[in-house]
């Protein structure tokens, strides 16, 4: 008796000298996507993401601690739509895990099955700025699409861990309520401006816009990824104000200045909004990120 009590009690030391591990280790290209992997893998994922909400995910710097920070991970899973592409190629390869290379299974690219808007018609040219040759990649900015990258990580997941495959199908199914339900709420709430214009700095919003029944009257960048003349931005405040249009939008990691110098002239103002998870830091996950954009809009529009 004495001795099945002592392994016991051994047992129970080494669980507490060494705690249970998350099955999957999850790294991400994007904040948001960390965000939904943690609500699909629950207590069997830790995920963490390379690029913070505050930084343009275009342009991170592939440094050293970045491909450290993978070099055990389990999954990792791109934006896709060459959204990370400038700086992937050489962050992926240097962490020197197998297990994450373009190609194998713990591979995952978040874009499979989202129906892609703006796609390029004919030759895609540099003379038209960074122009995004597979079609917009923003496609997180849309509720529904999160639904479409749980239910996808939820099926790799319980490929790679089979024993809590239904784990990650049933917080996949919870996750897909959860953000039906809040869409309504967040659709009611904008149900009052709905068609009215916006200017964002980017084409980063058009998810969102097409989403909720708003409309994108133009940007802040002259063309993608190329900061605006002064002619422009003249032309553009010229416009706006013809067109009644006084809501400019912009993302923590571009020129806040210059979103306000267009929303002056145009007699409006300018906003900022967290496209991604942490942009701003009451935007702690998927959802409270839409809460946020949804309250900023809605206060922009004129409302309480």
């Amino acid at each position: 008796m004495k001795t099945g009590i002592k392994i016991i009690l051994t047992g129970l030391m080494l669980m507490i000298a060494h705690p249970a591990l998350a099955d999957l280790k999850v790294a991400t290209s994007l904040s948001d996507l960390a965000s939904v992997a943690q609500f699909v893998g629950g207590k069997h994922v830790t995920a963490i993401s390379l690029c913070k909400g505050y930084e343009d995910p275009h342009f991170v710097l592939a440094k050293p601690s970045l491909m450290k920070a993978i070099q055990d991970a389990d999954v990792f899973v791109s934006v896709g739509l060459e959204l990370d592409g400038g700086w992937l190629p050489l962050v992926i390869p240097g962490s020197r895990n197998p297990k994450i290379q373009p190609g194998a299974k713990g591979f995952i690219d978040a874009s499979e099955g989202i129906e892609v808007l703006d796609k390029p018609v004919g030759t895609v040219s540099r003379a038209e700025g960074d122009i995004h040759p597979l079609g917009n990649p923003h496609y997180y900015t849309d509720p529904k699409n999160l639904e479409i990258v749980a239910n996808h990580l939820a099926a790799i997941f319980g490929e790679l861990d089979p024993d809590n495959a239904a784990d990650y199908q049933a917080n996949a199914k919870a996750f897909d309520e959860r953000m039906d339900k809040s869409l309504k709420e967040w659709q009611a709430e904008l149900k009052p401006y709905k068609g009215s214009f916006v200017v964002t700095y980017h084409e980063n919003f058009k998810y969102f816009t097409d989403r909720f029944g708003l409309k994108v009257f133009g940007t802040v960048e002259s063309k993608p990824g190329i900061p605006p003349s002064p002619r422009y931005l003249e032309e553009t405040s010229a416009a706006m104000k013809n067109a009644g249009v006084k809501v400019v939008l912009y993302q923590p990691y571009y020129d806040a200045d210059t979103a306000q110098q267009l929303a002056k002239k145009a007699d409006g103002a300018a906003y900022e909004m967290p496209n991604e998870v942490g942009g701003v830091p009451e935007a702690k996950d998927v959802f409270s990120k839409f809460d946020v954009i949804v309250s900023a809009l809605v206060k922009a529009f004129g409302g309480k």
